[in-house]
């Protein structure tokens, strides 16, 4: 909640979008990297560092409390995929456990005073375009070409325009919602700090336990969920 302090310490209370941090020209192109970008890198940082921390020197059997945690996560994950999908579907336990941990770590950037990247419409939007094309594909996969173009026209030709619609909306309303979320947090955050000017002790705080700890862990889990549903049900006949 540090972040949404300091926009309101500036004399007033805005929002905008990330910051700019820095530009790069390539072969006579600017690329501008924002703050998102920047906190993006620095949550894979820790993940990349958490994860080969407790997967390193592993046993047979458990002789650690890295190595039980690290079980205990893997199966964790791997039961949510097999409840959700069904255990043909098991090989996505690395990409929900993956999206899950870095959704989840990159909203509770705001605990420490950074931009959460997924207040950024654009990252939680990338990420609607993989679940979109996970479910494409897993049509393509399951139909062949027949049963691909089938599932459009289902069950009447006239209901194509309709199902077109139903492909987009799903990922596009499941991007809004983590998004819209988050985002709602920062900014009534924001207001309360600036409503309470230097009287923000201890309800600020207090809200910080929800929008930034409880309500990036829930919308985490309901993504992560949305995706393993849209997939699973995208089976052609």
């Amino acid at each position: 909640m540090d972040y949404m302090r300091l926009m309101a310490e500036e004399g007033g209370y805005s929002v905008n979008g990330p910051m700019q941090v820095f530009e790069y020209d390539l072969f006579g192109m600017k690329l501008a990297f924002s703050e998102s970008i920047v906190v993006e890198w620095i949550v894979i940082l820790i993940l990349g560092i958490v994860f080969f921390i407790l997967g390193r020197n592993l046993k047979v059997r458990p002789t650690s409390k890295r190595q039980v945690i690290a079980e205990m996560m893997v199966s964790t994950f791997s039961g949510m995929v097999s409840d959700s999908m069904g255990i043909r579907y098991k090989k996505y336990t690395p990409y929900i456990s993956a999206l899950f941990c870095f959704s989840m770590l990159s909203s509770l950037m705001g605990l420490f005073g950074l931009r959460s990247p997924t207040a950024d419409v654009s990252v939680v939007g990338a990420w609607g375009i993989i679940t979109f094309i996970l479910v494409q594909r897993n049509k393509f996969k399951t139909g062949g070409v027949k049963g691909f173009f089938k599932g459009f026209i289902e069950p009447m030709p006239f209901m194509l325009p309709f199902n077109l619609i139903g492909e987009v909306a799903n990922p596009l309303s499941q991007t809004l919602r983590h998004f819209g979320n988050i985002l709602t947090g920062m900014v009534i955050g924001g207001l309360i700090y600036y409503a309470l000017g230097t009287f923000a002790i201890g309800v600020p705080a207090i809200l910080s336990l929800y929008f930034d700890l409880f309500s990036s862990l829930i919308q985490a889990y309901i993504f992560v969920t949305l995706t393993m549903s849209y997939v699973a049900m995208a089976e052609c006949d």
